[in-house]
């Protein structure tokens, strides 16, 4: 997957920087292991809309804690729920720990609007995994907006 993540990336014309790690699960064990001065971390969570079969990814900076109900406000449904591993490797060919905006890439039938936080989409450079938890792409904050509009991901920008 890491592969097929910066290959894309690079046929897009984004440039980047792949740094390979142990395996890491959560941000903050990211943030030990790979610390980038003037990069925002990030977390990217798989959520459903507890009463349809709506998924969204949602993606925040690493501190920021996720409150479901005003993120679902912003999609017009009550509440978000946290979608199961399976639900998650069936979607988006991904586990738990190695989610990301990457995991796009292997989206078949399923369309899932990204929810992101101001912050991170103004950010001037981000990291995430590339849907594998051993290594972290970082680019700009303009390379992350070019990735998603060449998949034609439409976008949230949320408070």
């Amino acid at each position: 997957m890491i592969n097929k993540v910066t290959n894309y990336l690079a046929s897009i014309g984004v440039d980047f920087q792949l740094i390979r790690h142990p395996a890491v699960v959560t941000t903050e064990e990211s943030r030990k292991v790979i610390h980038v001065e003037g990069c925002m971390s990030c977390k990217s969570l798989y959520v459903k809309d507890k009463k349809s079969d709506n998924y969204y990814l949602v993606v925040l900076p690493f501190d920021k804690r996720a409150d479901m109900r005003g993120l679902a406000s912003y999609v017009g449904v009550a509440k978000f729920e946290f979608a199961t591993e399976e639900t998650l490797f069936a979607h988006l060919g991904v586990h738990r720990g190695s989610v990301s905006p990457f995991a796009f890439l292997n989206e078949t039938d399923r369309r899932a609007p990204l929810l992101i936080d101001a912050e991170v989409w103004n950010a001037p450079k981000v990291k995430f995994h590339p849907c594998d938890n051993t290594a972290t792409v970082i680019l700009s904050g303009n390379g992350l907006k070019k990735f998603l509009q060449s998949i034609g991901k439409r976008v949230v920008v949320v408070n």
